[in-house]
This record gives C-alpha cells, sequence and structure tokens, in this order.
C-alpha cells in the first residue's frame, strides 16, 4: 500500500517534470526508490529504538513527515494551508492525500545534516548579574523591516514583577461559579455557558462571598484542584484561554498570571474594562461564541508591538518579538541573551505568583504548573521549592514546546526540565510545530541547521528525550500528527481536552492506567512508540473524523487565516468533584 501510493505521487511529480524536460526514466527510479526507502527506514527505526539515541533519530524522522508551510500563531502570519490532513477512524497515521501542495513529497522529507553549528558548545548566558546591564540586540543589515533594538537592565526584585499576580486571569469551574453566586459566562465548545472567566479583582463582586476569607474557603473546596497557567508570547489569547476552559471544565480553576498587564514593564497590551461583564455579553450570541475568538481579553487597538521592528507609529516593548530565523542567524550570541531575558522574565513573574498565592490554592486537592509555547518553555523550565511541594499533589502540563536545546535557549542546559524528578508530566506538541518541531520548516530547524546557528543537531520535535536524559519517574509525551498548527485547540482540540482530563484525574496513573483508553483496546487514539525508564512516547490524532472548515463557518472572531474542526467530542468520564451540585 505505501509502495503504490508513493509511486502514485512519484508518478504525478514527474509527469510535472517531465512537462519541463527535467525527469527521465531514471530519474523517476530513483525518485521512487528513494522515497521507499525512506519509508521503510522511518518504520524500522519507529519499531526497533531501544536507545535514547536511536529515539532521538526515531522521533526526528517521525517528527519531520511531511514537513511543509505552516503557519505563525504567536506573530498572526497568513496560513498556507498545504495539506488537509483529516483524522481517520483506522488508525491515527492515515492521512488523505488530496489538496497536496504541489510537489511536495507526502512520506518523506529530504533533511540534510548541517555542519557543526557555531554555538552547540557554547557556555550558558543565565548569570543573574548578566540581566542588570542593557542588552543591544541586532538584526541583519541588508533589510528594513526591522532595526536594532536594546533591552533595559532588569529588576531582580519581585515585587516589580507583582503586576502578573494582581492582575490575573481566574477561570472557575461551574460547581465554584455556584457557590460564589457569579454569573457564567464562558464555555467549552459544546457550547454551554457555565463557567466564569475574568480578572482576579472580579472576583470580590461574587453576591455569596463578600469578603477574601469566604471566598478564600469556598474556592479551596469547590474545584477538583487548581492549575497556574502560564501564556504564550502574544497573551492570555488563542488557544490560552481555550485550555484555560478546558481544565475549568475537568473541575479545575486557574489561576493565570498576566505577562503583558505593566504599563511601564518590558511589553504590555491594555486590558479589556470589565472582563467578566463583557464576557458575558458576548455568550449571549450563539453565532459568536467567544471560546474561539483570537482575542477576548485585551483592547483589540493595543497590540504589543515588537522593538525589532521598524515602525514609529505605536509604543514598542523589547520583550515583544518575532522569532525571525534570520534575525538571530545573523547576531546569534545577541539573541541567545535576548531569549533567555524572556526566560527570566516569566521566572521573575511567577517567582512572585508562587510567593503570593491565594490560600484557596496552598488548600487545593491538586496543584498543576501548566504553560503553552513561551509559557511551556517556563512551566517546564521552572523550580521553586514552595512550589515543587504543591506539584507533589499534582504535576506538569508543558504544551507546545519540546524541552530540547533550540533557539529559545542559550545551553543545553536551559532546555532541562525543573523540579523533582517523581512529578508527572505530560508534554503535548505538534509534529509539525512551526516553532520548536524536526520539521525542515520550523524556526528551531532553520537555527540549528545552519552552520552560523546553535540548537542541539539532531532536533526531535518533543520533550521525549529530555525527560529520559533526566531521568524523569513519571512523564509522558503526546506528539499530535493531524495539525499543521502550534496551537493544539484549532484542530485538535478533542483529543487535547480528553487527553488533559485524563491526566489531571489521575496524574501518578496515567502513563499506566490512563492512557489504555486511548490505545488500540480503547478508543484507538494513539499509538505508543516507546516506553523507556518512566518516559512514554505516543503519537495521536484527533477525536472525530470531520474536515476542519474555514474560521468563518466557526465564530466571527476566530483567526481568519485558520481552518478549526469545530465538531465537539467528548470522551471519558468527570470526577465528581467536577460537577455543578
Amino acid at each position: 500500500i505505501l509502495a503504490q501510493a508513493i509511486l502514485a505521487q512519484t508518478l504525478a511529480q514527474s509527469s510535472r517534470l517531465a512537462s519541463n524536460n527535467t525527469a527521465g526514466p531514471l530519474a523517476v527510479i530513483a525518485m521512487f526508490v528513494h522515497r521507499l526507502i525512506a519509508v521503510l527506514v522511518s518504520i524500522a527505526c519507529t519499531c526497533g529504538a531501544a536507545t535514547a539515541e536511536d529515539v532521538k533519530q526515531c522521533t526526528h524522522a517521525l517528527a519531520g513527515m511531511p514537513s511543509d508551510r505552516i503557519a505563525d500563531t504567536d506573530t498572526e502570519e497568513d496560513h498556507t494551508s498545504f495539506l488537509q490532513m483529516r483524522s481517520s477512524r483506522k488508525g491515527p497515521l492515515e492521512k488523505t492525500t488530496e489538496n497536496a501542495e504541489e510537489g511536495t513529497p507526502l512520506w518523506s522529507q529530504s533533511i540534510t545534516a548541517p555542519a557543526q553549528n557555531v554555538a552547540s558548545e557554547d557556555a550558558c548566558l543565565n548569570d543573574p548579574a548578566s540581566f542588570d546591564t542593557t542588552l543591544d540586540v541586532a538584526v541583519p543589515r541588508a533589510q528594513t523591516k526591522y532595526w536594532n533594538f536594546t533591552v533595559p537592565p532588569m529588576s531582580s526584585s519581585t515585587e516589580d514583577y507583582s503586576y502578573a499576580m494582581e492582575q490575573a486571569f481566574v477561570v472557575l469551574p461551574s460547581r465554584c461559579v455556584l457557590r460564589l453566586g457569579l454569573e457564567p459566562n464562558v464555555g467549552d465548545a459544546d457550547r454551554l455557558i457555565n463557567q466564569w472567566m475574568g480578572r482576579i479583582e472580579e472576583l470580590a463582586t461574587a453576591p455569596k462571598a463578600t469578603t477574601s476569607s469566604e471566598r478564600d474557603v469556598i474556592l479551596a473546596h469547590c474545584a477538583c484542584g487548581w492549575a497556574i497557567f502560564a501564556h504564550g508570547s502574544g497573551g492570555f489569547t488563542y488557544d490560552n484561554p481555550r485550555y484555560s476552559i478546558m481544565l475549568a471544565a475537568a473541575g479545575y480553576g486557574v489561576l493565570a498570571p498576566d505577562s503583558f498587564a505593566s504599563s511601564t514593564g518590558l511589553r504590555y497590551k491594555a486590558p479589556l474594562k470589565n472582563l467578566s461583564s463583557r464576557l458575558r455579553e458576548a455568550n449571549t450570541r450563539q453565532q459568536n461564541l467567544s471560546f474561539w475568538c483570537e482575542n477576548n481579553v485585551y483592547d483589540p487597538t493595543s497590540g504589543c508591538t515588537a522593538a525589532m521592528e521598524n515602525q514609529t507609529s505605536s509604543p514598542s516593548y523589547p520583550l515583544c518579538y518575532n522569532s525571525d530565523p534570520q534575525a538571530i542567524l545573523s547576531h546569534t550570541e545577541d539573541w541567545r541573551a535576548f531569549y533567555e531575558r524572556v526566560f527570566r522574565l516569566r521566572q521573575l513573574e511567577l517567582d512572585y505568583v508562587v510567593a503570593h498565592l491565594p490560600e484557596y490554592i496552598r488548600q487545593a486537592p491538586k496543584v498543576f504548573l501548566v504553560g503553552e509555547s513561551e509559557g511551556g518553555m517556563a512551566a517546564a523550565r521552572y523550580s521553586n521549592p514552595e512550589l515543587e511541594k504543591l506539584l507533589a499533589s499534582g504535576g506538569r502540563i508543558i504544551l507546545q514546546w519540546s524541552c530540547e536545546s533550540n533557539y529559545y535557549t542559550s545551553c543545553s542546559e536551559d532546555a532541562g526540565v525543573g523540579g523533582a524528578k517523581s512529578t508527572p508530566i505530560l508534554n503535548m506538541i505538534s509534529a509539525h510545530d512551526p516553532y520548536f518541531s524536526a520539521s525542515p520548516e520550523s524556526v528551531a530547524f532553520k537555527v540549528a541547521n545552519d552552520p552560523r546557528g546553535y540548537g542541539q543537531w539532531p532536533l526531535t520535535g518533543n520533550c521525549f528525550a529530555k525527560l529520559l536524559d533526566q531521568g524523569f519517574e513519571n512523564a509522558t509525551v503526546i506528539v499530535l500528527a493531524h495539525t499543521i498548527y502550534h496551537g493544539l485547540t484549532v484542530n485538535t482540540a478533542n483529543v487535547a481536552r480528553a487527553l488533559m482530563k485524563a491526566f489531571l484525574a489521575e496524574p501518578r496513573a496515567f502513563k499506566n492506567v490512563g492512557l489504555k483508553n486511548f490505545e488500540p483496546s480503547g478508543n484507538d487514539l494513539c499509538t505508543e512508540l516507546q516506553r523507556s525508564q518512566g518516559v512514554t512516547l505516543l503519537i495521536c490524532r484527533e477525536l472525530g473524523d470531520e474536515d476542519s472548515v474555514p474560521a468563518s463557518q466557526v465564530s466571527a472572531c476566530a483567526y481568519k487565516s485558520y481552518e478549526f474542526h469545530k465538531e465537539y467530542y467528548e470522551y471519558g468520564t468527570y470526577e465528581m468533584c467536577a460537577s455543578g451540585i
């Protein structure tokens, strides 16, 4: 079957090449043999991997099939669809071939090994003293899109980062909403508006808890537990509120510090006033429910313009950025130091949050640290003794981050996962993630695969190898094969929701018990690729086999360049604490 599929595609491509007098019979045979060998090698690697290095090679091959044009969620680049990949009930790796980009091999991708990149063994740039100085960051000369910029010295006092907690977002499950007497204002993709979202200060409007002590008592017991959620580089937008609503639908309260809340800080987006009432009004219109909106929480006229942008029409901020491979490659030392400052910002914000956690989180039966993209990097790397005590009851959920040395870190050490090795971990990332995957089109690949670049080689595109190398005892890594997007809620929301719900319910038993519901003996959404020591690697597909549809068929406020799998499917049982009673 594989041979027939590859032959058909090879002949189709060769006919196009022949029309340009660029392919003869020998070239057709060569193309076919090359592609068939690539597939067989990938299968053999997947089935026979026995060591950590085998796993790296295997995952690298897997994540590179196919790898074509992909969209940039955080910088909102226009999306060009290269392949309509539909999930199939027959198995997680089956793909359709219609609408494939012309001339692109479906099952193989040529990957060229780079010359040793310049920073592969460089020292880490994470000395705390270095953050007290001004950082000059340069960009390529022969272009006009960007210009050189500076990042000012960063205060080491956590009090200067209190804004993140003071303006944090809170998402509450239905039982907490009922017990506080709040009006529900958000809901999951099932179109049921039974949860609540607002800024933390808006909790004071709860009719049934007029004092902070009354709220603490209710919030400590109305939820199954609490998640501290670290948003991505674009703030609490796109996938971030969707993940948070999914967590709340599973019965968990969510506290999401806002890294964009300081108007005098390193980055800023102006907030919408009276957020909870605005959301309640927005969700009275079924055709425009906020779940799919790209931005529900910030003033739409107040974007965080990157200081690197060559413009003077709007205020700009040094830690808003575009991850442009050519800019990074032009001055790698500058950019390695720059991304360490991004992590330093998130670290200081989380330090303040942990020091000032509400009692209802400290008393919660389970506590999780969750993050996506930039926030996923922060959630993976961040470690605090006080937080680790709480995470022993829950775990870490690392979304849209690969836990490996790439352009986002200054050295291999900085890609490590923090915390106790016994803490349960769930990592989920797209096989075709445009930033961190092993796809030749990802930013990480382009930077690592260049003699001027840095980062480990080969890339794996997920956290498996790092967790294995560090000796984590209870970790699960999920590669989602059927999405081309950075965010996992665009067209793999159902499987992401189901996996998170199962992990939240039994974090310590998930790897050995909860996952069985997703393997062939269960709903057959996932295939195990490797299990070694305390770490398991799986590839999973979406729950539901409908085609993705344009944003206009989902919601008027959905990101217009994306195609969404809008059908909602529920899978798995809820914890009793998730009921609205």
